[in-house]
């Protein structure tokens, strides 16, 4: 109905503005109209050229171009006389009666037309509403490939959390003899890529019961009240399909805020779509076995009405996985390909912290397109490292040619980084050191974790940010310049001294006051600031700039009095390009570079090394061409 009323007040509004249109032209160029005595007078007086006979009407034209109409007794009589003047006639038809029949016509079949089409798209968008929750159903053993918790991984207590939710949905009965009721909604809240849309089909899989998915954009149109209609459709029909589970994915869509005060256009549709929504959760029975999961990675952004009890009163959290949980990830993903078989999957875990279950899936695909495309007929642990570089800092830069300048330069940055990282206490082991260009990088020095880490202390941020510092200290002791290649090295450190005093409390001037509050979000949108004084901010300026200078005066002085090391590395990576654990822990503990870096003597054979067997002199001197770069 709303639509016919909606196309017939746009086919009038057409027709006034048509019809205005052709009255304003008309008035335009209406002809003066003269009596029949003034019309007589003429002529008598200013003989006409031309006299236009239209019925009763006649239009008389001068030589002039003076035009004017006037009505006439006896048409007959005036013909005469015109015809005794030698005044030329013309005779036309009236057709005005005619031409005002056609257009009330085709403006009733314009009408009738319009109201077909309207019924018609009216019929057309109530069978697209029949058919919108049908066309999200999936039914149990309907042909796809059943997901169930063993598909899912990483998660332990996500899925301690809905197993309730599964024994309800398979045996109700066992909740209500005692008075238990299940959660109505339960709220999937955490990162991209973490496997919450996973979860929701494996709870759906487990209980073996009808599952609707939707998107929170599916509910989103352009006109007003759509979304309130299939909202009110899709419970319709679940409690048909019961014990059945409705998912809505990305829920922040249509489950917005509505605090932001008047609104208007489409978001007066999201709101009417939220209100549909509290109200079709509300009216569940008790004896309704319908559970509704949404997912989300805005939940700071939500109506505080979706999280009240009786609604989505049970937020579940899906943080990246830990490093067991990695391992699990890669298990399951890893029996899709061929793996190595002595490939240690807990090496691989180490590599990756931080990976999402989603990041995790690609990081497999990634090494075995590497794997096969390199001939081989398994995935081998150098195959993983190539695929994390590639996510992690983009594709080799094979083409990009640097000079030799700018390749020592480089190579003094990134040994500037690796001594540093090895000489603090409490950093990070180095993983790799390499000078290739990847993706925006020019090189890179990686840094793993032993174990994953829960929180930092003052000791490990200073060291991080000492580190950061590394590279540019090597660069200014080297060659007593600094260059733009330092520039993400004093974001990065800048932005962990910024929080150390900002956040963190980490700072005696400042003392234990938060002056930035993070968002309650999962996509890292940043944080507000606090409203401060002038002094206030100042005294944090200063203590962040107290803060870096420390950290990178401890790093040239650290550099300084190991520079014959920086230089020896630096030359090693000019020839090698790339370092890994192994290599780079030789160099740093083989006895020759402890006695050439305290001026004991400038050669070293490694036979009397305690690391002879692998020393990578020794590996240089076998291969007959790097003893010159290490020496």
């Amino acid at each position: 109905m709303a639509i016919l009323i909606r196309n017939l007040f746009v086919f009038f509004l057409f027709s006034i503005l048509v019809g205005g249109g052709y009255g304003l032209w008309m008035l335009e160029h209406k002809l003066r109209m003269v009596t029949y005595s003034e019309f007589r007078h003429c002529l008598t007086n200013h003989h006409p050229v031309s006299i236009t006979f239209i019925g009763n009407k006649v239009i008389a034209e001068h030589k002039a171009g003076d035009k004017y109409q006037t009505s006439v007794p006896s048409p007959e009589k005036l013909i005469s006389e015109l015809q005794e003047k030698n005044i030329q006639i013309i005779f036309k038809k009236d057709r005005s009666e005619q031409i005002l029949q056609g257009i009330v016509l085709a403006y009733l079949v314009l009408l009738l037309l319009t109201i077909i089409v309207s019924l018609s798209k009216k019929k057309k968008q109530e069978e697209e509403e029949s058919r919108f929750a049908s066309d999200k159903l999936i039914l149990p053993g309907s042909g796809e490939k059943q997901i169930t918790f063993d598909n899912v991984a990483g998660i332990p207590e996500a899925l301690e959390e809905v197993q309730e939710i599964v024994d309800f949905l398979k045996n109700p009965d066992q909740f209500s003899q005692i008075g238990a009721v299940s959660p109505k909604g339960i709220l999937l809240q955490g990162p991209p890529g973490t496997g919450k849309t996973l979860l929701a089909k494996a709870i759906a899989g487990e209980a073996e019961v009808p599952f609707y998915s939707f998107s929170g954009s599916d509910f989103v149109e352009m006109f007003v009240g759509v979304g309130a209609s299939r909202v009110r459709d899709i419970f319709k029909e679940a409690k048909t399909n019961a014990p059945c589970i409705i998912f809505i994915d990305e829920i922040d869509a249509v489950g917005g805020s509505r605090v932001s005060g008047g609104a208007a256009g489409g978001q007066d549709e999201r709101s009417q779509t939220l209100n549909a929504l509290l109200v079709e959760m509300d009216g569940f029975a008790t004896t309704d076995t319908i559970v509704v999961l949404a997912a989300t990675n805005r939940p700071d952004i939500l109506d505080l009405a979706l999280s009240r009890p009786g609604r989505f009163d049970r937020q579940v959290n899906i943080l990246p996985p830990d490093l067991k949980g990695r391992v699990k990830i890669l298990q399951v993903h890893g029996a899709k390909v061929a793996l190595e078989p002595k490939l240690d999957l807990k090496q691989i875990a180490l590599m990756v912290p931080g990976f999402s279950g989603a990041e995790i899936a690609n990081l497999v695909n990634e090494a075995a397109l590497m794997a096969a495309r390199a001939g081989k007929k398994s995935v081998e642990l150098v195959h993983f490292e190539l695929a994390r570089d590639r996510i992690l800092m983009g594709v080799e830069r094979k083409g990009m040619l640097l000079s030799e300048n700018d390749r020592l330069v480089l190579a003094f940055h990134e040994a500037g980084h690796a001594i540093i990282a090895r000489s603090l206490p409490d950093a990070d082991p180095v993983h790799k050191v390499t000078i290739i260009p990847r993706g925006m990088a020019l090189g890179q020095t990686q840094q793993l974790s032993i174990n994953d880490r829960s929180s930092y202390c003052y000791g490990y941020l200073k060291s991080r940010i000492t580190t950061l510092m590394g590279g540019r200290a090597a660069e200014f002791i080297a060659f007593e310049q600094r260059t733009t290649g330092a520039q993400g090295d004093i974001v990065q450190a800048t932005e962990i001294a910024t929080n150390m005093v900002c956040k963190w409390g980490m700072s005696d001037m400042v003392g234990p006051q938060a002056m930035v509050i993070d968002s309650g979000g999962f996509l890292g949108g940043g944080g507000q600031r606090v409203e401060m004084s002038h002094s206030t901010a100042e005294a944090i300026d200063k203590e962040i700039k107290r803060l870096l200078t420390e950290c990178n005066d401890e790093a040239v002085t650290i550099l300084k009095e190991k520079f014959f090391l920086l230089k020896q590395l630096a030359n090693i990576l000019l020839e090698v390009e790339t370092l890994d654990q192994e290599d780079f822990e030789i160099i740093m503990t083989c006895h020759f570079t402890e006695m050439i870096a305290a001026g004991i003597q400038e050669t070293h054979e490694c036979t009397t090394c305690p690391a002879a067997d692998s020393c990578v002199h020794s590996k240089a001197k076998k291969s007959g061409g790097k003893a010159n770069a290490i020496l």
